[in-house]
């Protein structure tokens, strides 16, 4: 008993395991009826829209595959490949996956497979969750065929489930521009989804790194300009330190002879010994800034290499507020200083002298007379 050519027809319209399934059906149909054929009526066609004479993945390709899974060796038993293929797709069918793989690594090695073959097995691999084994056999498939949609997009749902959202999105995209797929649709906008937020994250990692160089950046600067500011100051605060520091190339003050006229009571007793350093005495007469200026007056200068220059000076309105100044500043720490003109009294000696004059001053012998 044959099957009718429309029925024929029909089931050759079908992709390859809806064949399997309804050839399975008659073989059981017939053998319950008793009908015994030579051979099968119907020759699976498994090109499922893509090409069945596409070339089989070299052994080279299939030895790259996972170690567990078998490979084509050698053999060309395409009869015994195709019993394996129907019994593999009953078996898919009734959701023994497990079985149906089986059955699909038997009929991969009976013949070289083709590249819907090797789909077909990586869809039970990926039924079974083995997404790295799905997608090793989808790598094989597409080399024999680049065009294969069932196996583009069974490597993108693989992709899927291992979270690498990126290579999902090319490949079902890619399967749904060959073979539109309603299920791959869901998938595809699910993925799309995100690699939009992978690569909204990125951006968003890639502003606060910038954002971050450009404060480091900034807070340098300041740094560097504050160092810059403090490095001045110093400096600065270094040169007005300085002031007239030692007055070197001044001679001593040498002693005073002779008695003085006009100067009642006369100045008693000699200024006995120099002053040696700068000590405290010209500490104390620098720390006034009008008196460290007036101490560079010419006039003031020459009064202080020359002694008997110094009470010209009382009567000059240009020093004697700085001779004067200087004399009260000097006061406690002289002996006992008398008059001037018009002030009573003489002036003692002087214990010390002025540090920072060589020489300093020496004593001034006898007194005053009046």
């Amino acid at each position: 008993m044959s099957t009718p050519q429309t029925v024929l027809d029909a089931i050759n319209k079908l992709d390859a395991d809806d064949q399997a399934a309804v050839q399975s059906y008659i073989d059981n149909l017939k053998s319950q009826a008793g009908i015994v054929d030579d051979k099968p009526e119907i020759v699976v066609d498994e090109s499922d829209a893509e090409d069945e004479s596409s070339p089989s993945p070299s052994p080279a390709a299939a030895a790259a595959a996972s170690d567990d899974l078998p490979q084509y060796q050698s053999g060309e038993d395409y009869d015994q490949a195709t019993t394996y293929k129907m019994e593999a797709a009953d078996l898919k069918s009734s959701g023994d996956y497990a079985g149906a793989l089986e059955k699909y690594n038997l009929a991969i090695q009976a013949a070289p497979p083709s590249a819907l073959l090797l789909a077909n097995r990586a869809d039970s691999l990926y039924r079974l969750d083995r997404y790295h084994d799905a997608v090793g056999d989808c790598a094989q498939a597409l080399k024999a065929n680049p065009d294969s949609a069932k196996a583009l997009r069974i490597r993108g749902k693989s992709f899927k489930a291992l979270g690498e959202y990126d290579k999902s999105r090319r490949d079902l995209s890619a399967s749904q521009t060959i073979d539109y797929d309603d299920g791959a649709a869901e998938d595809l906008k699910f993925v799309t989804e995100k690699v939009k937020e992978a690569e909204a994250e990125v951006v968003k990692v890639r502003i606060e790194e910038q954002e971050k160089a450009m404060k480091r950046a900034t807070e340098i600067k300041k740094r560097q300009e504050e160092e810059e500011a403090e490095r001045m100051r110093e400096a600065e605060e270094e040169e007005d330190a300085g002031g007239m520091g030692d007055m070197p190339g001044m001679g001593g003050m040498g002693g005073m002879p002779g008695g003085m006229g006009g100067m009642p009571g006369g100045m008693g007793g000699g200024m006995p010994g120099g002053m040696g350093g700068m000590g405290g005495l010209m500490a104390e007469v620098m720390s006034d800034p009008e008196l460290a200026a007036g101490l560079q007056n010419p006039k003031i200068m020459a009064a202080l290499s020359d002694p008997s220059k110094m009470m010209g000076l009382m009567n000059d309105p240009e020093t004697a507020p700085i001779v004067q100044k200087l004399m009260t500043k000097l006061g406690p720490m002289m002996g006992g200083m008398g008059g001037m003109p018009g002030m009573p009294g003489g002036m003692g000696g002087m214990p010390g002298g002025m540090g920072g004059m060589p020489g300093g001053m020496g004593g001034m012998p006898g007194g005053m007379g009046g």
